[in-house]
């Protein structure tokens, strides 16, 4: 444990139960079976309905976004082939344009079609995987790490 660790601990135990929190969710993205809820399996909101989405539809700078709006850190890899398994129920296609720079997934640029899609089937899940890690304090390359524990930030120790 990290000196002063104990005494943190103790101090954000005490802000937590002083304290309302609120953990940030995404309201028409999301991630299923993965191994945290910083990796899985992509499915999306429309029309009140959730539906999975076809891996053509998905690409680096989509999911720089959604694992941003999710608070995962940074986008690592876009996966096809069902790779959390297949979804079931609906698939949609939606065509967002992201530059990567969105701080929400619905802030991409305007869907050209929502459809239900006949030619893509469970078998062409998209799924992504995110960091779990981010710099704070600093610029995109520098400052104090964290890494993603659960549903808490947590800062890397230098102690090896």
């Amino acid at each position: 444990m990290c000196a002063g660790q104990r005494e943190m601990e103790s101090y954000l135990a005490l802000i937590l139960l002083s304290s309302t929190v609120t953990f940030i969710t995404a309201d028409t993205v999301r991630l299923m079976n993965g191994s945290s809820h910083c990796a899985g399996r992509v499915e999306t909101l429309y029309g009140g309905k959730w539906g999975t989405a076809c891996e053509g539809d998905w690409d680096m700078k989509n999911a720089a976004v959604v694992c941003r709006e999710l608070g995962c850190g940074e986008a690592v890899d876009v996966l096809g082939n069902a790779h959390f398994g297949q979804g079931s129920g609906l698939i949609w296609a939606n065509h967002r344009i992201c530059t990567g720079s969105e701080s929400t997934w619905e802030k991409c640029g305007a869907a050209t079609t929502w459809k239900l899609l006949q030619e893509c089937s469970h078998e062409n899940d998209a799924g992504i995987i995110c960091s779990g890690v981010r710099l704070i304090g600093g610029s995109h390359c520098s400052g104090r790490v964290e890494v993603l524990h659960g549903k808490n930030w947590t800062t890397v120790c230098d102690i090896v």
